[in-house]
């Protein structure tokens, strides 16, 4: 605990990329050593009733570089499903502050595309470990709500993602989230042409400066086109410059203002999940911004949201420290949109809307209670596995208790930002 504490006090006054590398590493060797005496338990007999994914590493797995693996996934008993065979590709630890804890996520890259538990086909997926969220269940949760937002042609993009277990080389690892990678295919985006001028772009936001208050594009990361292949900024930064910058009258022009930039029914539905779900990071750090290419139907191709880690969220922080159900989660962009009475009233219209169905308490808690009845017997497993007793985890709560803690929080949750959000977008603001 003490450790923890420490990492927590450097991750938050600290901004040096050297010193948060140092501090990893250190956790990352604390961690295999806490790994390294603690016996292991046994999970060879057992009937599965989540999908296996096994995967063997040829070499130890290391976040900064790709090593070779092999994947096969195999299904529980009486399924319709059959086992896939070995699939090669290369795999590497995912994450960034999550790599101080013992169980890791892995993102692997296979050599040919594969379309696995119904979801799209890709080469590139992600194996969440989600270890400070004992639900296991916070990111699916997430990216699924968002998904279903989707109406009238109107697509709300989101990964698609499935619960499995994970044995690594042939060592049993737990409960993991398989996902799929926000990429070019899943947001539809025209590839990549060297000939053309002007591109689709995916950026990436990675530190706590991507709120569009200032030029530039110094808190981004460039996920489209393959920066080896074009150093693309100009889109975002004329974004960031004309957000952070325009006078009000430029801002909200109806002609060429913010609207004409900048997809707005997506912002209020992508401000709305962040609201919900209390993401503290998603403002202005864990989000993904995209553009697609001009066309001759769409010269002028708007900018949009995509949710990306998730872990923060239903009433805990990225270190699993609890967030009270009444924080108002905003960036500079969401504010000055607020500014507008026309923006405020679709913003409202569209959260009464949502609380009928998809934002109600019902439905979300319907959902959770969907994913503990898919999670079964391997959330008991995984919490034998990776015991919440002991060790850095800062509340010791078992899967049960974070799930009822979900299910009381959404509760809070949804009453305060009924208020909240009446208030913020009244017309005598």
């Amino acid at each position: 605990m003490a450790f923890l504490k420490t990492f927590v006090t450097l991750r938050t006054a600290m901004r040096n990329h050297w010193i948060i590398s140092l501090a990893l590493a250190f956790a990352a060797m604390i961690s295999r050593g806490a790994e390294a005496v603690r016996p292991a338990i046994s999970f060879t007999n057992f009937t599965p009733n989540l999908p296996i994914l096994h995967l063997e590493a040829k070499e130890q797995i290391v976040s900064d570089r790709k090593v070779p693996c092999s994947v096969r996934i195999t299904y529980p008993p009486n399924t319709s499903n059959n086992s896939t065979g070995v699939l090669s590709g290369v795999v590497r630890i995912h994450g960034a502050s999550s790599q101080m804890y013992s169980k890791k996520s892995f993102a692997f890259t296979l050599d040919q595309p594969v379309r696995w538990l119904g979801m799209r086909e890709s080469s590139q997926w992600v194996l969440n470990a989600a270890f400070v969220d004992r639900s296991l269940m916070r990111h699916k949760l997430s990216y699924d709500l968002f998904r279903s937002l989707a109406s009238n042609g109107q697509k709300r993009f989101a990964v698609a993602s499935r619960f499995v277990e994970v044995n690594l080389n042939g060592r049993y690892r737990g409960a993991f989230l398989l996902m799929e990678r926000v990429d070019r295919a899943l947001l539809e985006l025209q590839r990549f042409d060297s000939n053309a001028t002007a591109h689709a772009c995916i950026y990436k936001a990675e530190d706590h400066g991507a709120g569009f208050d200032r030029p530039g594009h110094a808190a981004f990361e460039q996920r489209e086109p393959d920066p080896l292949a074009l150093a693309y900024w100009g889109p975002l930064d004329q974004f960031s410059r004309f957000a952070s910058r325009a006078p009000d009258a430029d801002f909200f022009n109806p002609s060429n203002g913010i609207a004409s930039r900048l997809d707005l029914d997506n912002t209020i539905d992508f401000h709305l999940l962040l609201l919900l779900t209390s993401n503290m990071d998603g403002d202005d750090k864990n989000l993904i911004f995209a553009r697609n290419a001009p066309t001759a139907d769409v010269p002028k191709p708007r900018f949009f949201f995509v949710p990306w880690d998730y872990d923060a969220t239903f009433g805990r922080h990225w270190n699993a420290t609890r967030v009270e159900p009444t924080e108002w989660v905003t960036n500079h962009l969401f504010e000055r949109l607020l500014r507008d009475p026309t923006y405020r009233a679709k913003f409202a219209a569209r959260w009464r809307t949502l609380r009928q169905k998809e934002f109600s308490e019902q439905t979300i808690h319907r959902m959770i209670d969907d994913n503990v009845q898919t999670l079964g017997d391997a959330a008991k497993r995984n919490e034998l596995r990776w015991q919440t007793r002991t060790g850095p985890y800062p509340d010791q709560l078992t899967f049960e208790e974070d799930v009822a803690e979900i299910r009381e929080w959404v509760t809070a949750r949804l009453k305060w930002l009924d208020v909240a959000i009446a208030q913020r977008t009244s017309t005598t603001r």
